[in-house]
């Protein structure tokens, strides 16, 4: 394709490339929630699109819960998933080996979870959300984590954690928020307003019942010949020292949105289920200015280059958000700082879609607030 040849107007295409139904992929890809995480026929449509042969490697910079990564190996090709969250590197590494889901009951079922341990420090902030006996289950899930780091183990603890907190019975919480952790004093109010109390909930039961939808899917018979073989890394986007250069043939990320997530507050209680130090979240940062976020992006975009193959392809999803009562389209960013980074812009690829009632959920209304279309930059080197 000539570099200088399209006009501007031609380099956009609108329409509805993936669907806008919720749950549509692989159930491996709904173990677990998290914040600002695209659907999974994003990187599906574009691996499809960009890649003729398979055996490839995918890169994803920003990896979230690991969409890319999983999506790669699903379609046959090798990830790497680059994050410098380690409750992300957790998500998306512990389904690097996905264990058959009777070895893993059969393990569940022999676990010991009742036994009473003593506490050096009382969890009065985790009453809020849970029962005593539920908490003695999770704490005790948690020791037996410490001495046991085998797949089965590490695919328990995944699915328990996605069942910490949330508004229905197959969560371990009384009722709250299912994909952030809000602040206990604030959980200790709804309490008060809704007139409740931490019920008494078996863990084991619920991680069993989730374990069951997430393995109904059929996992492709070569899945396992290309998870083995990903890469986990946990770095800044602009420093990935671990990814070799002129080794990625496809990029598919999203990077934080400007002044939208708040990834370290949203995810206390995750960190604290997996013994992740909150100091250690500090370079994971809400950017809050344009300026700011433009620089991160094109610094991002220079480490890009680096590493992906000529005449590879990146794509950049980002949104339109609503910035100081003004609508602010991200990917004009995205292009601005390509052409500081030598890579050029190839097209915007616009997927339009209305709002489903997850959401909904956050108070987005269709047209009215931020993130409103996947708008899906794509560069080449």
């Amino acid at each position: 394709m000539a570099k200088n040849l399209l006009t501007k107007e031609s380099k956009y295409e609108i329409g509805e490339f993936w669907t806008s139904k919720q749950r549509q992929s692989h159930t491996l890809h709904y173990c677990i929630s998290y914040r600002a995480a695209f659907k999974p026929e994003l990187p599906q449509y574009f691996i499809n699109r960009f890649l003729k042969k398979k055996k490839r490697t995918i890169l994803d910079p920003f990896g979230g819960r690991g969409t890319t990564t999983i999506q790669a190996n699903l379609d046959g090709h090798f990830g790497i998933h680059n994050d410098i969250n380690p409750l992300s590197i957790f998500l998306a590494e512990s389904r690097r080996v996905v264990p058959s889901y009777e070895k893993m009951e059969k393990i569940i079922n022999g676990l010991d979870l009742h036994k009473k341990k003593s506490d050096e420090i009382q969890d009065n902030d985790l009453h809020h959300f849970y029962h005593p006996k539920t908490l003695q289950e999770i704490k005790n899930l948690k020791e037996i984590y410490k001495e046991d780091k085998s797949p089965e183990l590490t695919y328990i603890m995944l699915t328990a954690l996605s069942r910490l907190h949330g508004h229905s019975d197959g969560f371990f919480s009384v009722y709250t928020f299912p994909q952030i952790s809000i602040p206990a004093i604030s959980q200790k109010r709804n309490n008060e307003k809704r007139n409740q109390t931490p019920q008494y909930k078996a863990i084991k039961e619920r991680i069993l019942k989730k374990m069951r939808n997430d393995l109904s899917d059929p996992l492709p018979p070569f899945y396992h010949e290309f998870s083995k073989k990903n890469k986990y890394t946990q770095s800044f986007s602009y420093n990935m020292k671990e990814v070799p250069t002129d080794s990625v043939d496809l990029i598919v990320t999203s990077p934080p949105f400007l002044d939208k997530v708040d990834y370290i507050n949203d995810n206390w209680l995750k960190a604290w289920f997996l013994d992740i130090d909150l100091k250690f979240l500090t370079g994971v940062s809400i950017i809050q200015n344009p300026s700011d976020w433009k620089e991160f992006i094109q610094n991002t975009l220079r480490e890009c280059h680096r590493v992906m193959k000529k005449n590879s392809f990146l794509v950049m999803e980002v949104g339109d958000v609503l910035y100081k009562k003004e609508l602010l389209n991200l990917d004009d960013l995205v292009i601005e700082s390509a052409e500081k980074s030598s890579l050029y812009w190839v097209k915007t690829i616009i997927n339009s879609q209305k709002f489903t009632k997850l959401s909904n959920c956050w108070n987005i209304s269709n047209n009215e607030k931020g993130t409103n279309s996947n708008r899906c930059v794509v560069l080449s080197r």
